[in-house]
């Protein structure tokens, strides 16, 4: 009997779903309401007796039964997930091949149903896509290339939502897909899925993906041969831009990573592109170039301390060329984040001690009394800095006795100054010319 009714239920439900309606008996087995067939489908299904769970579940699939009067939480879908799971237990059941071939082919007919009823969904489709892959690779020996089908629902996975796809079974189905192109020595497909989940990778995954593409590609020489192609033919490829870098900095070719750096920062700027191409004009004394890219990656991120770090490299990029009043102006702008950055202040200090250094140089003379006041100022603010930020006191110790050493001495205060301790002063022009962007105030002691 049970074999009766499993025949019969492959003969209904194994045409698609655009024929299966016409097949479709109108009401449920046996002349049960809705409700009753649905709760001796249920019952079956859950004590494992598929084979008459099977006689009432195919009518709700059959008919698309939306909802059930009375079954609040009843779903079309989860139906088709538990039609789908009797057909395969009913399958590893069997002893006769052609009936479990039977059993299988429905379940994939099932499954194009589903997506055609519920596909629409980027998430449900996801869903079915993935529970297919593993329904092919459980039952690959009867279904004809049925490994391969089950390794190519996977690709689709990565490439509908690689980051998601990448996160499932801790990493097994990537792992799956990318030894499926690295045994088919498909090169192309195997790099197109790293290129699609490398960006989301970390840790031991990436570890993983670049192990994986070192294998698949060689040398550091053979990558860059190999995307060197690629983009010659799609100069718009980030992704195997970013290879040809890597590779280049394997190979320790510091210009060609330039080069292929700036590309990058056209196509696609990254913080990290232009923090690397600022330390790269730095490193060749070229401030004006390391100002711009440091600028740039400012638009680059919202990051507070991120951008702290940037206004201070700006800062020393402009010491670096002189222009003192601009310095001054990108420590504020750090300050104004965090007026208690123990950094930003000492930044400040900088400035100033390194304005004292080029208004002598410049002048081509000794150090004068009025150029030592501004060390007072300078101390201020190193010793602010260790007041309101604990962290860098031992750096702020370090430079106290180099200032401290050509601060005014009592002969530059009491007679070229005519200054007395306790006394205001404010260094700016009226000092010396050089000194009219600091305008700030400090006490002599």
């Amino acid at each position: 009997m049970k074999q009766l009714i499993i025949l019969l239920g492959l003969l209904f439900i194994s045409s698609s779903f655009s024929n299966a309606q016409a097949d479709c008996a109108e009401n449920p087995p046996d002349g049960l309401a809705p409700i009753a067939a649905y709760s001796l489908f249920q019952g079956n299904f859950k004590d494992g007796d598929f084979a008459f769970a099977l006689k009432y579940g195919r009518w709700f699939v059959c008919n698309n039964i939306e909802s059930v009067e009375g079954v609040s939480s009843y779903r079309l879908d989860r139906q088709y997930d538990r039609m789908i799971t009797i057909y395969g237990e009913l399958g590893r059941e069997s002893d006769d091949e052609s009936l479990r071939k039977a059993y299988v082919d429905t379940a994939l007919t099932l499954y194009s149903d589903q997506l055609e009823l519920f596909g629409d969904d980027p998430d449900e489709r996801f869903d079915i896509i993935l529970k297919r892959g593993r329904f092919y690779q459980t039952n690959y020996d009867i279904i004809e290339g049925g490994l391969q089908k089950a390794y190519q629902d996977y690709v689709t996975l990565f490439e509908m939502d690689p980051e998601r796809a990448l996160n499932l079974g801790d990493g097994y189905y990537l792992r799956q897909a990318l030894n499926n192109f690295v045994r088919n020595d498909d090169t192309d497909g195997a790099q197109a899925l790293i290129d699609a989940v490398k960006p989301y990778a970390e840790g031991e995954m990436l570890d993983y993906i670049e192990e994986e593409q070192q294998d698949l590609l060689g040398s550091p020489e053979e990558r860059i041969t190999y995307f060197e192609a690629i983009v010659e033919e799609n100069p718009e490829d980030v992704n195997a831009w970013n290879e040809l870098a890597d590779a280049y900095e394997s190979t320790g070719d510091r210009e060609k990573r330039k080069e292929v750096l700036l590309k990058l920062n056209e196509l696609d700027p990254t913080y990290d592109i232009t923090i690397e191409l600022a330390e790269l004009a730095e490193s060749d004394a070229n401030y004006r170039t390391a100002d711009q890219y440091l600028k740039e990656a400012l638009e680059l991120t919202d990051d507070n301390e991120e951008r702290i770090e940037l206004y201070l490299r700006i800062a020393d990029a402009n010491i670096s060329m002189d222009n003192f009043s601009a310095a001054k102006g990108f420590v504020h702008e750090a300050l104004s984040i965090n007026p208690n950055s123990g950094n930003a202040l000492i930044k400040m200090a900088t400035v100033y001690g390194s304005a004292v250094t080029n208004c002598v140089d410049s002048g081509d003379r000794n150090l004068q009394a009025e150029d030592k006041v501004v060390f007072w100022l300078v101390i201020d603010y190193l010793n602010k800095a260790k007041r309101v930020d604990p962290s860098v006191a031992n750096s702020v110790d370090r430079q106290f006795s180099t200032y401290e050493e050509v601060t005014p001495n009592s002969e530059d205060k009491f007679f070229t100054l005519d200054l007395k301790n306790g006394d205001s002063i404010t260094i700016d022009g009226s000092l010396m010319s050089c000194y009219s962007f600091i305008n700030e105030t400090t006490t002599v002691r």
